[in-house]
């Protein structure tokens, strides 16, 4: 069967990613609620949920070889791992090298073509068997750095982690001997193993860099900022709403869309909705103001909202109200990573007018 090649979004994210990953480096994806991050993952890894849901088959390492050459994108695994799978009782340490393991066990059955991939697929299999079965936490770490080893040294493979969800993980649950025995893994296969966080709030917000020093320094300054979608992409979402629904937009609608979404997909969809519905009432209004009033977009900036911090909402809240927010340079820093606020002249705006109409009801 021939193969379908998905539509390729997030292009400004995709050379940083896979630029640091060619140099062997460390980094994280900070972006804020309902910004992609997930979506990004599932981008690079090959597994589109549209593409999956509507049983396309398509070739799902194009993405990595479209920005790797042959041989360095033949000899990468990229491992997602899912951290809401840690149950965060009892054995901490266990469950997360167990994880980890498990996950590189699971990615073998997405690199089928590799030469020896049923041997190393054994190999792995028996290790996560026995880990399992001791329910021990330094068994798993000593097993789970025999099986990086091999796929490293002995079998030439580039390991990269993506670890999806982290922000509780880094913040509250890690014990600061995982984070040194994660580093210790990496020097010992460097270059060869990778860690990528998917995060909501940088690394020093989340924890003090003094409690993770060895996993903080290998990411520290190497941050990818997610912000939302471009207009590029905003638009390509757009045709597959009009598609989909078989309503087509005039030109300066999905202009309009674009402007007054911010790239933000959750509330582009509500605005696409309001537009394309004649009941709404859309049609005779082009206003930020009336549109922050609809309850689609107000319960997109509330999902966006409960998934900020207090000393974010306090900082846009200030903003909103025209007062100078008090903030340091590490949280406007991550304010302008997520894409919530964009420098303009000598102050700030939000990444949509609406944002700031919405923020206003709130104070009142």
């Amino acid at each position: 069967m021939d193969t379908v090649t998905p539509f390729i979004y997030r292009e400004e994210l995709l050379k940083p990613f896979f630029d640091y990953i060619k140099s062997g480096e460390s980094f994280y994806l900070i972006g804020a609620p309902s910004s992609g991050k997930t979506r990004f993952l599932d981008l690079v890894t090959g597994t589109d949920p549209d593409s999956l849901r509507l049983g396309i088959e398509y070739d799902r390492d194009w993405v990595k070889n479209k920005y790797l050459d042959k041989d360095n994108a033949s000899k990468l695994w990229l491992v997602r791992v899912d951290m809401n799978r840690i149950s965060h009782e009892g054995n901490w340490g266990f469950q997360f090298y167990e994880l980890l393991l498990h996950s590189v066990l699971l990615t073998c059955n997405k690199n089928r073509q590799m030469e020896n991939i049923d041997e190393i697929t054994n190999e792995l299999a028996d290790l996560d068997a026995k880990v399992i079965t001791s329910k021990d936490e330094l068994m798993a770490h000593r097993f789970l750095e025999m099986a990086i080893h091999r796929l490293c040294q002995v079998h030439n493979i580039k390991v990269c982690f993506l670890f999806d969800e982290f922000d509780d993980t880094y913040r509250e649950h890690m014990p600061v001997g995982v984070f040194a025995q994660l580093r210790a893994v990496r020097d010992a296969n460097k270059y060869q193993v990778i860690y990528v966080l998917s995060l909501r709030n940088l690394p020093e917000k989340l924890r003090t860099p003094d409690q993770n020093e060895g996993l903080f320094e290998l990411i520290s300054d190497r941050m990818i900022p997610m912000g939302f979608y471009s207009k590029r992409d905003t638009f390509a979402i757009i045709d597959k709403w009009e598609k989909r629904l078989e309503n087509k937009l005039f030109p300066e609608q999905r202009e309009w869309i674009w402007e007054y979404s911010g790239g933000h997909p959750g509330i582009a969809r509500a605005l696409f909705n309001l537009l394309t519905d004649p009941k709404s009432g859309a049609q005779n209004n082009i206003g930020a103001e009336w549109f922050a009033k609809q309850e689609n977009v107000r319960e997109e900036f509330r999902k966006l909202w409960l998934g900020l911090a207090e000393d974010e909402q306090a900082a846009l809240k200030h903003i909103a109200l025209g007062e100078k927010p008090l903030m340091n340079s590490i949280l406007r820093k991550q304010l302008l990573a997520k894409g919530l606020i964009k420098p303009l002249s000598d102050h700030d705006v939000f990444f949509t007018p609406m944002f700031g109409h919405w923020l206003k009801t709130l104070s009142a």
